[in-house]
């Protein structure tokens, strides 16, 4: 019996892929992935892939308050009257109108179906160009480069 690559136990290890990254589990590690096999060879489980899968990388357009702002002129709304339709205090729609703060992705989506306009982009796109030469995308490619991709 070997241990366990999360906790440590010395059991019998299932062959687990967490995350997309294959570990020697024990039964109670287990539950953290799907089983794909036993480390022993016993179990198989068929048609287990390793596929990349893309994700999305959701942000706000960078001229939403310049287009809150618009809309909610070109509607007749104020500030006030569309925070009441949305459920939100007039000071945040006053501030996300001013850009002195970016409004959440739910509040963003509140506001697209109030006005039935997108705010919420796929960024998804601009981000691959910037992505490592393994094609993966870390923490430190995001925080360092969003300002050279806006």
């Amino acid at each position: 019996m070997t241990s366990c690559e999360m906790c440590g136990r010395e059991d019998k290890l299932l062959v687990v892929l967490v995350e997309n990254v294959e570990m020697r589990l024990c039964k109670s590690c287990s539950d953290y992935g799907k089983i794909i096999g036993s480390s022993e060879g016993h179990i198989k489980i068929k048609n287990h892939q390793h596929k990349e899968e893309e994700s999305s990388i959701l942000g706000i357009r960078e001229d939403y308050g310049s287009i809150i702002k618009s809309e909610g002129e070109k509607r007749g709304l104020s500030q006030e009257q569309l925070a009441k339709k949305i459920n939100e205090k007039e000071s945040v729609i006053h501030k996300i109108e001013t850009n002195h703060m970016e409004p959440s992705l739910d509040l963003a989506k509140k506001i697209e179906r109030v006005f039935k306009i997108r705010l919420v982009e796929d960024l998804s796109v601009k981000y691959k160009k910037i992505s490592t030469e393994t094609g993966s995308l870390t923490i430190g490619d995001l925080i360092g480069n969003k300002k050279r991709i806006k």
